[in-house]
């Protein structure tokens, strides 16, 4: 996403000690050195460790917003009091849905914002520790988003396997899951790529782990 608002897109990234960092692409296409993002009073933006950060017009007025989850499972909202060119974060909120504070099961939240039913409206998609993915869809308007309890997208899957065999060649997602919504196959419909995390303690080669990146198509 364009954070500063330049018409170029940039990367941002959460950390395992929970900042946030941007990455912000220079005009030959090439990526300026890490900045941490702060809070307009210049206190680094920090909800937790092991964060996750999805960026988007959360409250549709034209300027980029921060969904960040933590090891926990808590999500937060970090709105942008400043404008669209310069941002300027205000203090941390909890999302809620269906009135009760949002946590991810197993915790590890890792939120996804996107029209998932394509009312126009922006969702919420959260991966999380025990490897489900829900969906809780915006109830509210697009100016004051409104989350419902959720439904199930990709069920609970665990991410430790019994044999070398199936942690090599799984049939399923494993734990950590990090959903992002995109058409993978080009069919109009929004599809599931969902990043995991595995392992395997056993075998001669002792403990294995590994992260794969799963394609859910939507029917």
């Amino acid at each position: 996403m364009d954070l500063n608002g330049d018409g170029r897109p940039d990367i941002l990234s959460g950390s395992w000690p929970g900042e946030i960092y941007a990455f912000y692409r220079k005009p030959n296409g090439t990526y300026a050195a890490p900045e941490k993002l702060s809070h307009a009073k210049g206190r680094a933006i920090k909800v937790g460790s092991a964060s996750a950060v999805a960026a988007v017009d959360w409250s549709g007025n034209g300027r980029i917003d921060l969904i960040i989850g933590n090891i926990d499972g808590a999500v937060f909202l970090i709105p942008n009091e400043g404008t669209a060119q310069k941002p300027a974060f205000g203090p941390a909120t909890r999302l809620n849905a269906a009135g009760n504070p949002i946590v991810a099961e197993g915790g590890d939240a890792g939120p996804c914002v996107a029209d998932w039913d394509g009312d126009g409206k922006l969702d919420l998609i959260l991966g999380s520790g025990s490897g489900k993915v829900t969906w809780h869809r915006n109830v509210g308007t697009g100016a004051e988003p409104k989350l419902d309890a959720g439904g199930v997208l990709v069920d609970q899957a665990g991410g430790q396997f019994d044999s070398a065999e199936t942690f090599n060649n799984p049939n399923r997602c494993g734990m950590r899951t990090k959903p992002r919504v995109a058409d993978w196959n080009g069919d109009g419909k929004p599809d599931l790529l969902v990043g995991d995390f595995s392992y395997y303690s056993g075998g001669s080669a002792g403990n294995s782990q590994h992260g794969w990146v799963w394609v859910y198509l939507r029917q």
